[in-house]
């Protein structure tokens, strides 16, 4: 396989997955916890187009999966989410009439829920696939680290889906943290950027060399000898010249 550069791609990737750990943590902040989740969410959408820009040079199906399958996840939260929403505030409105059209949406979402979180797995599981094949293109702890780092968030998503055993809510709260922090991990791969210098064309510029002077050449006026160089007397009479 031959050895493609995507560590300006992985390094985008790796800076969303820091955002979202950030929001994650902060989302336990009554009243702004929610809204920082939702940022969050949208850094994590944002972070599929580091992995599609990646893929356009890899043409991985590992990434091409969990592009994919993440995506739907999302879709199946934000469907579950708006439903017990939904029920949550008929219900503060209106707390004497809890029936059939409050427990049917609850009973909905659950379900809902349950399958976002089952593609949710499969696409962290997708991309642990990805990392484990296609070490060579990362530093070993780097690769090491995103590798666990994926693995972990898909262990998250089985307790995000146990939610109802109230326990596997913090359990799974931990693991996304722990798990978007390893993954931020890939935010160095900047650094194993090759930038090669470029090498400076050679000059075509031809140089012109001195024409070698002639030498001086006498002839003596007293005999009519030949006389190369500076001299002062003929070297046949001895004329002064």
């Amino acid at each position: 396989m031959v050895k493609v550069d995507v560590s300006i791609e992985f390094s985008e990737f790796g800076k969303k997955m820091k955002i979202i750990a950030i929001m994650i943590v902060l989302s336990i902040i009554p009243f702004i916890g929610t809204i920082l989740s939702l940022i969050g969410s949208i850094f994590a959408i944002m972070a599929l187009s580091d992995i599609r820009d990646a893929n356009y040079k890899l043409k991985q199906s590992s990434l091409v999966n969990y592009r994919t399958k993440y995506s739907r996840a999302i879709v199946f939260k934000i469907i579950g989410t708006v439903i017990s929403g939904a029920v949550s505030f008929y219900s503060l409105n209106n707390p004497f009439h809890i029936g059939t059209f409050t427990i049917v949406p609850t009973i909905i979402s659950f379900i809902i829920s349950i399958i976002a979180a089952a593609i949710e797995m499969d696409a962290w599981r997708s991309l642990t696939d990805f990392f484990n094949q296609n070490r060579s293109l990362f530093p070993s702890y780097i690769a090491l680290s995103a590798s666990e780092g994926s693995d972990k968030l898909r262990s998250a998503a089985i307790m995000n889906a146990l939610s109802f055993l109230i326990i596997t809510i913090l359990i799974g709260f931990i693991l996304q943290v722990v798990g978007y922090i390893k993954l931020a991990k890939l935010e160095e791969m900047i650094r194993f950027t090759k930038t090669t210098p470029a090498t400076p064309a050679p000059s075509t510029q031809q140089v012109s060399l001195p024409a070698p002077t002639p030498s001086k050449i006498n002839f003596c006026p007293g005999c009519g000898a030949k006389m190369t160089g500076e001299w002062k007397f003929c070297e046949e009479c001895g004329s002064e010249l």
